[in-house]
């Protein structure tokens, strides 16, 4: 099977829209490739992040009760982003750098609509 795209979709309550966009442009240097505005209740935007789509909507979310997103992102040295995130959003740093009994560096973040993300390397 030949697979044309991958989107990780991240619903987020209109009242923090603008808060995540801001968010995610600054700590991961990113601009939409995409974009629609239909209303404060159905509008997004798509980023093209290490090959994968992160959209960032407002619509409803289908899924509500699973709660907030869980992902993660593997970069090459995990300070660069850290010290980058640490002077836009340091709030949003929910552990500082650490290293996995396995090797990997990693720390963790949230985003203004609560969606946990990991940044990690592997030495």
């Amino acid at each position: 099977m030949a697979y044309r795209d991958f989107q990780l979709l991240l619903y987020v309550p209109a009242n923090k829209y603008h808060a995540c966009i801001q968010f995610y442009e600054e700590a991961f240097l990113v601009k939409p490739f995409y974009s629609w505005d239909e209303g404060e209740h159905d509008r997004g935007q798509k980023y093209d992040v290490a090959g994968t789509k992160l959209v960032i909507l407002t619509q409803e979310n289908p899924f509500p009760e699973y709660g907030p997103a869980h992902f993660q992102i593997e970069v090459e040295d995990i300070m660069e982003p850290y010290r980058r995130i640490q002077a836009c959003c340091a709030g949003m740093i929910t552990q500082m750098p650490f290293k996995r009994p396995y090797g990997w560096q990693m720390f963790r973040i949230m985003d203004p609509a609560g969606n946990h993300i990991n940044i990690y390397s592997i030495p």
